[in-house]
């Protein structure tokens, strides 16, 4: 009997789990910041000092339509992706081999021209042309994330095909992730701050006129705007070409272990995978409990400035504050959770982790509406994090065993691999709860507030969240357990 390190070894390189752990990175850079910042820089806090680019009672339509044409194109890319022949051919004009890092090389090259060009809106005031800029470059930023994300997505399951396996490719990811998901939290609130040239003039004017005279330098600081918005351009620009350099790894260090020239089988119709997907319903039940979940943590993500700046009195640099209990803590619990997938099936860690998000999210309200200092509200906030950052953590590495468990369940069924389809699918699932969120979270702005006055709207997105995300939760208990030879579903 083979030693069961040396199988395991023989899956992946430590180098292949690095490269996928760093362009996991990029992900995040890629994603994220627009996704918790977009909706911010497009429609700040009224009253202020920002300039207000697009109106808050239609914002979230650019985000909710770039959502839309990307759970669109992500199942098409991941079903051209499993198509393509491993082999060079004529329509490639680089020789790179494989149905996944053709796509992925191509599609970061293109990147960071969106990535940066997404926060030049035209008009320096509400235009109806910055909502239609914002949502075309909002679509082909996606268009371009899609063709590097969801290839990426499905290296993991291809090549580590053992439940342990997984999880150790798993955690690679989930640190990358988590790693991103910090450095995406936590450096745009200082940087945007750092980069902002008129900030840095209005701190050089006071810092002169409290030389002179205090009231001199109370009567001109209305003359000097607070915000430009240079550091959030400047800062664009940096993470892209950060993201591209992490998304050329797995490029030249991952192999593929498919080879489509040794699968002699003939081609399905186009559509027979997309049929396929849901009648399996592992992925059903999987997919429906996190677009439920993911909706409802999406947009308390999406208010997270909001929430920040008018309900604990911080700043964007607050944001980066907060979130370093939850990063700290998601990356501790990397040292718990593969131990405890030994003892616990996927779902049931799956079922704890939401449930330790779920349940800290109307926290959010009780916090921002309290009459507490604005110091003893952050701490709090910083609290809350980290209780939701041990769930985050969970996620992050089960997510290609679960994954994995579904996609190896396809193929006992259809006889084929398609990774890339059921990673596509996935995103259509998480896309539409995007788009979910931004509703929820610009909708209770515009009904309820979101300004220095009156900002209940704020504080109500993250009751209204956890409801969306109790929902997902009782959902995952549906999820059957599979009997790994026939596939046949068995007990809880």
């Amino acid at each position: 009997m083979p030693n069961p390190s040396t199988r395991h070894a023989a899956e992946f390189t430590w180098l292949e789990g690095l490269a996928l752990c760093l362009a996991m990175i990029g992900v995040q850079l890629s994603s994220e910041v627009i996704n918790t910042w977009g909706t911010y820089f497009y429609s700040p806090s009224a009253g202020v000092g920002r300039t207000i680019y697009v109106a808050v009672g239609i914002v979230g339509y650019i985000f909710i339509i770039g959502t839309v044409w990307d759970a669109v194109i992500s199942p098409l890319v991941g079903a051209l992706s499993d198509k393509t022949m491993t082999v060079s051919g004529r329509w490639r004009l680089l020789p790179i081999r494989g149905r996944r890092l053709p796509y992925i090389f191509w599609g970061s090259v293109c990147m960071p021209v969106t990535a940066v060009a997404f926060w030049y809106p035209p008009f320096q005031e509400q235009s109806v042309l910055n909502f239609l800029y914002g949502t075309a470059l909002l679509c082909l930023h996606w268009t371009f994330f899609a063709l590097v994300y969801i290839p990426l997505l499905a290296l993991g399951p291809e090549i580590a095909r053992t439940e342990e396996g997984r999880i150790k490719i798993g955690t690679w990811i989930a640190v990358g992730m988590i790693v991103g998901l910090a450095l995406a939290a936590m450096l745009p609130g200082v940087l945007i701050e750092l980069l902002d040239p008129a900030r840095q003039d209005i701190a050089a004017q006071v810092d002169a006129a409290v030389a002179v005279s205090a009231v001199e330098a109370v009567g001109h600081s209305d003359d000097v705007p607070r915000y430009s918005p240079a550091g959030y351009r400047r800062l664009a620009l940096l993470l892209a070409l950060v993201s591209l350099i992490l998304f050329q790894l797995p490029v030249w260090l991952i192999r593929e272990r498919y080879d489509s020239g040794s699968v002699p089988v003939s081609e399905p119709p186009f559509y027979e995978g997309f049929f396929d997907a849901f009648r399996n319903k592992p992925f059903v039940v999987y997919a429906i409990s996190f677009f439920l979940f993911s909706a409802g943590f999406m947009a308390a993500q999406r208010v997270l400035p909001y929430w920040v700046e008018l309900g604990l009195g911080g700043s964007e640099e607050t944001v980066t504050y907060t979130m370093v209990p939850f990063i700290a803590v998601a990356l501790l619990s990397y040292l718990v959770i593969p131990h405890a997938a030994r003892y616990l099936h996927v779902k049931w860690m799956l079922f704890c982790a939401l449930f330790i998000i779920a349940s800290g999210m109307p926290l959010m309200y009780l916090i921002g509406a309290s009459a507490l200092d604005s110091g003893v509200k952050i701490k709090l906030g910083m609290a809350l994090f980290a209780w939701c950052g041990i769930g985050q953590g969970i996620i992050y590495v089960m997510m290609t065993p679960i994954m994995g468990e579904i996609i190896d369940y396809d193929e006992r069924r259809s006889g084929r691999r398609r990774e890339a389809l059921y990673n596509g699918l996935s995103g259509v699932a998480w896309k539409a709860s995007m788009a979910i969120s931004v509703f929820i979270a610009t909708q209770s702005m515009s009904v309820w507030g979101n300004s220095a006055e009156r900002h209940t709207g704020v504080l109500l997105v993250g009751p209204i969240a956890g409801v969306f995300a109790f929902l997902g939760l009782f959902t995952i208990c549906f999820y059957p357990r599979l009997d790994k030879a026939s596939g046949i579903h068995s007990g809880l």
